[in-house]
């Protein structure tokens, strides 16, 4: 007899706990109302960068150096160095390159034109300044007019060191690395300027 009173509230309770299951999850909720408990749902929040970079304006992009791009970039550095170059395209997006070799010489033109390249850029500026502190000629140096217009001309920077010139316009991250034959390093960031410029002329958008 104690047996089966137990049994019958033990079926008693588990049936309890069910009702209360089924009440919970109706009650708040009204079919095709996207509310739980009088509270809106809100949509996904796009996700972001481990930077917290914005998708909305650091979005990718087509921009990429063609085929033609690079062989105008080509014409302009042999105007520059005097030297025969063939070009080497690499023009597929979001990472494309344009690789000029000839007389000894080797120049370099990348794009980056990928999610958050600008803040890519940054955090490389930054990244190098980091690891260069005893090292001048590691050290990035701000360059006018070749970047987007930014304050302390921070939108583009010659490492030395590298033989480097990176800079952004918008989320397009450019890159020159060269190499000529008998350049001192001050023609070298000329002549990586002057190319640099016409990248970003000849990838622009809209």
């Amino acid at each position: 007899m104690r047996r089966e009173r137990i049994t019958g509230l033990f079926v008693g309770l588990v049936a309890a706990v069910a009702l209360a299951g089924c009440g919970s999850s109706g009650s708040g909720t009204t079919a095709g109302s996207g509310t739980t408990a009088g509270k809106a749902i809100q949509s996904p929040v796009q996700s972001r960068g481990i930077k917290g970079e914005n998708p909305a304006t650091e979005a990718a992009s087509t921009a990429h150096l063609s085929a033609a791009d690079c062989k105008a970039l080509g014409a302009l550095a042999e105007g520059q160095t005097g030297l025969r170059l063939a070009r080497h395209p690499t023009p597929k997006p979001p990472l494309s390159r344009c690789r000029l070799t000839g007389g000894g010489a080797s120049i370099n033109v990348y794009l980056d034109a990928g999610f958050a390249a600008n803040q890519r850029y940054l955090n490389r500026i930054d990244e190098t300044v980091q690891f260069n502190t005893e090292n001048p000629a590691g050290l990035p140096q701000p360059v006018p007019h070749v970047g987007e217009k930014a304050a302390y001309n921070s939108d583009a920077q010659w490492i030395p060191a590298l033989r480097s010139l990176l800079a952004v316009r918008g989320n397009r991250w450019l890159t020159v690395t060269i190499s000529v034959p008998h350049h001192p390093n001050k023609r070298l960031l000329a002549e990586a300027a002057v190319l640099a410029r016409a990248g970003f002329k000849l990838t622009a958008m809209g």
